[in-house]
């Protein structure tokens, strides 16, 4: 059996123990899970972009450039 499944989060930690369940199932479940984040994602995207692009931002700093990467 396979250990849960553990989501470090920010305060607080999450533990799912995963039922054993038919392939079919899973396939469902799956199924589900990528439509309803695509749905999420489809809804809340430009919002998602604008959080990450100020992360971005906000950790760049001009003094560390070093031009062209040797790459």
């Amino acid at each position: 059996m396979k250990p849960p499944f553990t989501s470090p989060l920010r305060r607080s930690q999450v533990v799912l123990t995963m039922p054993t369940l038919s392939d079919e199932a899973v396939i469902q479940i799956q199924d589900f899970l990528h439509f309803a984040l695509d749905t999420f994602e489809d809804y809340y995207g430009e919002q998602i972009e604008n959080f990450y692009q100020a992360l971005h931002e906000q950790s760049y700093d001009p003094a560390l450039d070093l031009g062209d990467a040797p790459f």
